[in-house]
């Protein structure tokens, strides 16, 4: 298989695991939030706080680590 075309099919697959990631975790927050550990629900109510603001670049740098962290306690 040519180099190029592999590096674009890494890309796809990488692509489409975190778009399943980020699905569960939309989930996890819609269906779930009151059971999340607390450090959790203090992370995204400081993500929408910062949406809110229309700070949205620091916004999706803080849901990044909430996905960090979730993915640290098993949960996603």
């Amino acid at each position: 298989m040519p180099e190029d075309l592999a590096n674009k099919l890494d890309r796809l697959v990488a692509s489409h695991f975190a778009e399943k990631e980020r699905e569960a975790a939309w989930e996890l927050i819609r269906d779930h939030y009151n059971m999340l550990p607390q450090e959790l629900q203090d992370l995204y109510s400081d993500v929408q706080d910062l949406y809110g603001q229309g700070r949205f670049e620091d916004a999706s740098a803080l849901f990044e680590q909430w996905l960090d962290e979730a993915r640290d306690l098993g949960l996603i």
